[in-house]
């Protein structure tokens, strides 16, 4: 039982030991340097905006209100005071407030335009290694990052 126990311990270590040998004769190396590389890129961002311009326009005013103007300042003239003239002084201030007050139109014109900002986004994109193994210096590309002095196994 005791030579079934030993004999199985051997067989262990030794396979253990050929295996751990089998890593060390591998390709293997040691970092020696580590440059990120990035890359830039721009990115145009579509902002929408509403613009909107208000315009007024006046029209002067037209006869047919100047016309109700005065009459109707005749009117109250005549209705105010009994005095000659009375009503023709009121028909000339009733035409000279219809002339006054314009008729105002207020136009809002409203328009969407598209303004893009521009964005330079910069990622990074991959890492450049150095690597000395016993073979001499190999550059590698890879996405994990190493420190220098870092033992790393080659493909």
């Amino acid at each position: 039982m005791k030579k079934l126990i030993l004999v199985t311990i051997f067989l262990i270590l030794s396979n253990a030991s050929l295996s751990l040998g089998d890593q060390f004769r591998s390709n293997w190396g040691v970092v020696i340097s580590v440059i990120p590389i990035f890359t830039t890129t721009n990115y145009s961002q579509p902002n929408t905006k509403v613009f909107c311009n208000k315009s007024r326009q006046s029209q002067s005013s037209n006869f047919a209100n100047i016309a109700v103007g005065g009459l109707i300042g005749s009117v109250i003239g005549n209705k105010l005071s009994d005095a000659h003239g009375a009503g023709t002084i009121g028909a000339l201030f009733g035409s000279m407030f219809a002339m006054d007050n314009p008729n105002n139109i207020v136009n809002k014109t409203c328009y969407e335009k598209t303004i893009y900002t521009n964005q330079k986004i910069r990622k990074l994109s991959h890492y450049n290694i150095k690597v000395r193994t016993r073979r001499g210096i190999h550059n590698i590309q890879s996405l994990t990052s190493y420190n220098v002095h870092d033992v790393i196994y080659l493909n």
